[in-house]
């Protein structure tokens, strides 16, 4: 990630945790099917607003390392079941791991990484335990919500909402908290948190929006992925609440973007989408206000701008 000469340094410090821990095991399948996704890189948010809002406080202890690492291992372990649900052949620009090695490893590996990511957050002490479990809890109940609206395009908004305050939110905003948790920086703790709460909905919602419209070559992903799989994300439902030719075509079968499209545009499904993810990013931005100006909250300020910047 690209920021201050000191986030670099303390980055570079998470990766090696990271390898580490997630490389502990002498079975060498172990190894090479937990850290395969760590190697294939990946933007490393998570563990980057531990170490950016640990500058709130006292910065550079252990325990924050620790802590940035259990985080970014506790989400790796969620894109490896996620992707065993999903049946996604590929994950940055490599094969998933169940792809490569079966379901039976994939299932065990991502577990691997939920059990390290909770040694390391042991291991930091204090408070860091508490937070990053009742963010696994959310992740978790997010995710079983998801799943039992697959397939259905008269969900409501609102679920959707809810659903990615859980899924994705609650990791964001656990970053931040352990930032500050780990730095004693109490005072600010509740309002960066809910800077990151913010920032995780943005994202998702962001995320979401690139599925139906981003460029394929700069996201990585194909076009209509969600859709394909019947999971219907914030653009699809607000516009099925306004077109019910758009729900009347998914009920009969049609996955295909280039058909659904014109609908998610005239039902205002892609511009509400957006605007909602402006208003996060807003959101986000004021719970900064009552924060010093230093170079940790302007890193802080340039994250959901660039969020927005995708679209």
């Amino acid at each position: 990630m690209i920021g201050p000469s000191w986030l670099v340094e303390d980055m570079l410090r998470v990766e090696q945790l990271l390898l580490s821990a997630a490389g502990s095991s002498e079975v060498p399948l172990v190894g090479e099917a937990s850290t395969h996704l760590i190697k294939a890189g990946g933007k490393r948010l998570r563990p980057a607003l531990v170490m950016i809002t640990a500058r709130a406080g006292e910065p550079g202890g252990t325990e924050t390392d620790l802590a940035a690492a259990a985080i970014e291992l506790v989400h790796l372990a969620t894109l490896y079941h996620d992707d065993v649900i999903d049946e996604t052949d590929t994950r940055r620009g490599a094969p998933t791991v169940h792809s490569k090695w079966g379901l039976e490893v994939a299932v065990l590996a991502g577990d691997y990484l939920f059990a390290k990511g909770c040694v390391l957050a042991a291991d930091a002490g204090g408070e860091v335990t508490g937070i990053l479990s009742r963010a696994i809890a959310e992740v978790c109940e997010g995710q079983i919500i998801e799943t039992t609206a697959v397939g259905d395009p008269r969900r409501s908004p609102d679920d959707y909402r809810r659903t990615i305050e859980l899924k994705t939110a609650a990791l964001f905003g656990a970053g931040c908290e352990l930032g500050a948790a780990t730095s004693g920086a109490l005072e600010q703790r509740e309002p960066l948190r809910t800077y990151g709460r913010n920032l995780g909905l943005a994202f998702q919602i962001v995320d979401d929006l690139l599925d139906l419209v981003g460029d394929p070559e700069i996201t990585g992903k194909v076009p209509g992925t969600d859709l394909k799989e019947g999971v219907f994300t914030l653009p699809v439902l607000i516009a099925a609440e306004r077109e019910p030719l758009l729900v009347e075509r998914i009920v009969a079968g049609s996955r295909d973007l280039s058909e659904l499209l014109p609908l998610l545009h005239s039902g205002g499904g892609i511009e509400g989408a957006v605007a909602e993810a402006r208003t996060h990013v807003g959101a986000a931005l004021a719970a900064l206000e009552p924060l010093p100006d230093a170079d940790w909250t302007d890193a802080l300020r340039s994250i959901p701008e660039g969020v927005l910047a995708q679209l």
